[in-house]
């Protein structure tokens, strides 16, 4: 696990850090395998270039976010077909918070949507990030994450990641719910419908997991596909969280920032969904 900096001023320390990433990537002029404390860089590169994804092939190619028709067509943030005849994930409108204006944003947009960062929680930093296309996959990224208030009071505690500037997850917590807990309810209170089936854990004793990879998920928005997870403890509402995590392939700029960990220090803490 990560031994992430706690802090407990977030406009000195996180702030500063999201403001730096949000001027521009400070990896853009890196070169595949440039990483000095890996010279095997460069050879892992090049496996995820040709690493295939979970997710169904023809949606990095019609994902929203652009034309693949070179026609000038205006795509949805969140597509509502696909080529393969299967159904996708549907983003349900008129909820508390919308999801698709909390993810793929500056800090600047997501906070005007949220309340204050909590005082007594904690956010953090870290110079990594990982994806699992299906394989755990590190670059070097600007990774902050920050825990916010609710100013609808309808989840708890939301948290956002961002990453290199831009909001990557999404995590709400305490679910508002009553009677026997239900993954589905617990994701339709955020917004979501998923039409894949979820892989089911318990990786602790009275804790549930119900996650969706890519190809189970199958959800895109702004044209990149994320994975999704629910959890609860001893089957509690007011213990659950639903987390939409990023895990779209790794873009030019990213994939010239890939490395191998060297401890436990250099190494995300991050589980994959499936």
């Amino acid at each position: 696990m990560v031994r992430a900096r706690r802090m407990s001023h977030w406009p000195l320390i996180v702030w500063g850090a999201l403001v730096l990433a949000c001027s521009g990537d400070p990896y853009s002029a890196a070169a595949p395998g440039a990483d000095p404390k890996d010279p095997s860089a460069a050879a892992k590169t090049a496996q995820v270039k040709t690493a295939p994804t979970k997710a169904p092939a023809k949606a990095d190619a019609k994902a929203p976010g652009g034309d693949p028709s070179g026609q000038g067509k205006k795509i949805p943030a969140v597509p509502t077909r696909h080529d393969d005849g299967k159904p996708l994930a549907r983003v349900l409108e008129g909820k508390a918070l919308p999801l698709v204006e909390l993810l793929g944003q500056p800090p600047t947009k997501v906070e005007t949507l949220l309340g204050p960062p909590l005082p007594d929680q904690k956010g953090g930093m870290r110079k990594s990030c990982v994806r699992f296309l299906p394989e755990r996959t590190w670059f070097r990224c600007q990774h902050a994450w920050q825990r916010y208030s609710d100013k609808t009071e309808t989840f708890g505690v939301v948290q956002v990641t961002y990453e290199d500037g831009k909001s990557t997850a999404v995590a709400f917590e305490k679910i508002p719910g009553a009677g026997t807990f239900a993954p589905k309810q617990a994701l339709q209170k955020v917004g979501l419908t998923l039409p894949g089936v979820a892989k089911l854990d318990n990786p602790q004793e009275g804790v549930t997991v119900w996650s969706w990879f890519n190809s189970e998920a199958r959800l895109v928005i702004h044209g990149r596909q994320y994975r999704v997870q629910v959890s609860t403890v001893d089957g509690k509402w007011e213990t659950a969280k639903v987390e939409v995590i990023l895990n779209d392939a790794l873009n030019e700029s990213e994939r010239a920032r890939v490395f191998t960990p060297q401890g436990e220090g250099d190494t995300p803490g991050d589980a994959p969904a499936g």
